[in-house]
């Protein structure tokens, strides 16, 4: 209570003094004062109506809650949550699972069978369909990397860098785990450069540029980053709502 009485008599003297300087004040500046209280009060008006419109939870935007447009079929492997009966939680297993040898062979199977029963598989991942189609290795993605990034032969790569770029492989699967569109959160990372995950090409060789330009501090990071981010934000929208009307 002493903290209350203490701040309100201060807030008190405060505006005592404060109308007892504008009392003492010239007539010019009242108009100018009256300006300001105009501004003021068209100000607070403004956000109190902006706050106070849509839900009526002010503060809040919500505009993107009115985003309509064909959404793909979720054909990717699904498994029921027993605590909410769902039976289209995204994932073979729960994230909350403990997993081991066994059911890490469970999800890469039931994985290896949706990518087999697919037909258009190659859909997102067009750069090597004459390697291997829906997803290239990590190997042939990395010399695409090279290739693009310019400063080396890729073929005097040796196994130090290579490594080096598993790192920054498993580093655009953390960007990708973090992502409000991606839908495959338990994916595995890369332990060798021959692998393959369910990540699209073009989005794993614009990570591997970006992450790459990062390491050698170079200027082109200025092109790579926003390459990386614009491509990874469209495919993962695709594939998650189609491409219909946004209508906000």
């Amino acid at each position: 209570m002493s903290y209350h009485n203490t701040g309100s008599s201060s807030s008190g003297s405060s505006s005592g003094s404060s109308s007892s300087s504008s009392s003492s004040g010239s007539s010019s500046s009242g108009s100018g004062s009256n300006q300001v209280s105009n501004t003021n009060s068209n100000a607070s008006a403004a956000n109190s109506s902006s706050g106070s419109s849509g839900t009526g939870n002010p503060g809040v935007n919500r505009a993107y809650d009115n985003i309509t447009g064909s959404r793909p079929a979720n054909t990717d492997p699904t498994h029921t949550d027993p605590g909410t009966g769902r039976t289209d939680m995204p994932g073979v297993r729960d994230l909350r699972d403990v997993i081991d040898a066994n059911t890490e062979r469970e999800i890469r199977t039931k994985w290896q069978e949706s990518w087999d029963d697919q037909e258009a598989r190659n859909r997102f991942s067009v750069n090597n369909p004459h390697i291997s189609e829906p997803y290239s290795d990590l190997e042939a993605l990395i010399f695409q990397a090279l290739r693009r990034y310019g400063d080396m032969h890729p073929g005097t790569v040796d196994g130090e860098v290579m490594l080096m770029f598993v790192e920054f492989a498993n580093l655009v699967i953390e960007d990708l785990r973090g992502h409000v569109y991606w839908d495959n959160p338990e994916m595995d990372y890369y332990t060798h450069p021959q692998q393959q995950r369910a990540i699209p090409d073009s989005i794993m060789v614009s990570g591997l540029l970006y992450h790459y330009s990062v390491q050698q501090q170079s200027n082109k990071i200025e092109a790579y980053g926003p390459m990386y981010f614009k491509m990874m934000n469209r495919i993962l929208y695709q594939r998650k709502y189609g491409s219909g009307p946004i209508e906000m």
